[in-house]
């Protein structure tokens, strides 16, 4: 498998960086400019074999927002992002029987094409279902890119799966609004809640049996066993970073230090830092990530008080952990807690 990266480094496909080289390309904008300090060679971003560590891809997209002046860069080429463009989780998920049953198969192996984004089906109260969509690591600056492109290029496959021309009926965005967005927002096929405590495509539950119009049960099973046989070998070649996460999600409390899990990944403290700065991130940065993901949760979905939720995050006092959502959120904790509470209303 060809790869541009150190070891270490997530192993990310071309999927969509490829598609918006290709796109931009073709539309005029420079080569030279758009690669830019990337290391990366245009045949690369076309080889579907082809491999890269984040900062190569990170460095390519941030020259494709300069280049065009679009801030909205994301969501706007991903408009034109087919379905089929996804691979093959999108064909098994086509293939399945119910939409319920597609949605499972995404949630599986949707990273497979998107490695750098998890999807899972979620309810919510009142009849009302979802795709939650989380990055796998931090996004940083590209978050509002990533994330959004994610959303409509989802929401494209929901409908292609149905054969319907609508079937979100509100996303939902855990970040404030993007300046400019009253201009974009017309392009956009839903409605978008920005500052939310979770990023969601909100839909009605009832759809979840609706029997799909492309359903095969041959080619379905064909194309999930594809789909395990290819998830096996990329799981095989999990990243630092990948592995880090994983400790940290399991993690009660939520305070292992550097050192604790370089000594049970077999890294020395210094070689782990040195791959986590290769991938374009740091501890400190994924374990906020982290911290802010499970303090969002709790605050939504459970009754328990801010002081005992701090202890569970791993905060040593409720106050450093009040600043700390602050930052991340621009909100207090009991002003979340709040607003979560009137979303549900």
């Amino acid at each position: 498998m060809h790869r541009i990266s150190c070891p270490g480094d997530p192993a990310l496909t071309m999927t969509y960086p490829g598609f918006v080289f290709r796109t931009l390309r073709d539309r005029g904008y420079s080569e030279g400019a758009l690669l830019a300090g990337t290391g990366l060679e245009s045949q690369q971003l076309e080889d579907p074999h082809f491999r890269s560590g984040f900062p190569p891809l990170r460095r390519l997209l941030l020259n494709a927002i300069e280049e065009t002046g679009n801030p909205h860069l994301g969501v706007t080429l991903a408009r034109g992002f087919l379905p089929t463009y996804i691979g093959l989780p999108a064909y098994a998920a086509m293939n399945a029987a119910r939409f319920r049953d597609g949605l499972g198969v995404l949630e599986r192996y949707f990273f497979l094409s998107f490695p750098a984004i998890d999807v899972r089906l979620d309810r919510l109260p009142g009849g009302a279902a979802t795709v939650r969509v989380r990055s796998r690591f931090p996004f940083g600056e590209l978050e509002y890119f990533g994330i959004g492109s994610a959303v409509v290029a989802i929401d494209g496959l929901l409908k292609a799966m149905l054969g319907s021309d609508r079937v979100t009926d509100r996303v939902d965005m855990a970040f404030g609004p993007p300046d400019g967005w009253s201009d974009i927002a017309p392009l956009i096929a839903f409605p978008v809640r920005f500052a939310a405590e979770k990023n969601l495509i909100v839909f009605d539950a009832g759809l979840l049996d609706q029997p799909l119009p492309a359903a095969d049960p041959l080619n379905h099973a064909r194309l999930t066993a594809l789909c395990a046989q290819f998830a096996a070998e990329m799981r095989q070649a999990s990243s630092p970073v990948e592995q880090v996460l994983a400790i940290l999600s399991d993690a009660e409390p939520l305070n292992p230090s550097l050192t604790q899990i370089a000594g049970s990944l077999g890294y020395s403290e210094r070689s782990l830092r040195r791959h986590l700065e290769r991938s374009g991130t740091t501890f400190r940065g994924i374990l906020d990530s982290v911290r802010e993901r499970r303090a969002r949760a709790l605050l939504t979905d459970s009754a328990l008080p801010v002081k005992s939720i701090a202890a569970a995050v791993g905060f040593e006092t409720p106050s450093n952990f009040a600043r700390s959502f602050k930052r991340w959120t621009g909100l207090t904790p009991n002003a979340f807690r709040e607003r979560a509470a009137g979303g549900r209303k």
